[in-house]
């Protein structure tokens, strides 16, 4: 199960490679771009947000400020749900914030670079404060 995921998420990475420049210098707004966060990363967590669900994930952040982000969850009981989210990301004091498409909602981290990947720190998640959820991304290099 956890190759097929992974299969899935090289697939859609080369997917969104393929279709956009990650290192294009377009900025359609005045928001300021990490560069060391452009690229497309992977990550799970277990039991954080859900109990007794594992997540799994593909993020992609391009240069000028747009991202799309699958997830795969399987809970307990086997059962599979993936969904993909679209939206914009930025940096600003430190902090990274992302802004899902879907529902115009922000959440808000700490981040930091590390040389095994990013670690974030959430500050606030869908509208509320929250400092209770914490993952690392890890850089998907490309072939």
């Amino acid at each position: 199960m956890k190759k097929l995921m992974l299969a899935s998420a090289a697939f859609f990475c080369h997917f969104l490679i393929m279709g956009q420049d990650l290192k294009s210098n377009v900025v359609p707004d005045e928001k300021e771009h990490d560069p060391s966060l452009v690229g497309c990363w992977k990550g799970s967590e277990v039991n954080q947000q859900i109990k007794g669900v594992s997540k799994y994930w593909v993020s992609c952040r391009m240069a000028d400020g747009t991202s799309t982000l699958l997830f795969i969850a399987i809970d307990k009981k086997g059962k599979v749900t993936q969904e993909t989210e679209n939206g914009r990301w930025w940096t600003e004091n430190g902090k990274y914030y992302e802004l899902h498409n879907y529902d115009g909602v922000i959440d808000t981290y700490i981040y930091e670079m590390t040389p095994e990947g990013v670690k974030f720190k959430s500050v606030e998640l869908m509208g509320k404060m929250d400092s209770s959820y914490k993952f690392v991304d890890y850089k998907i290099e490309e072939d």
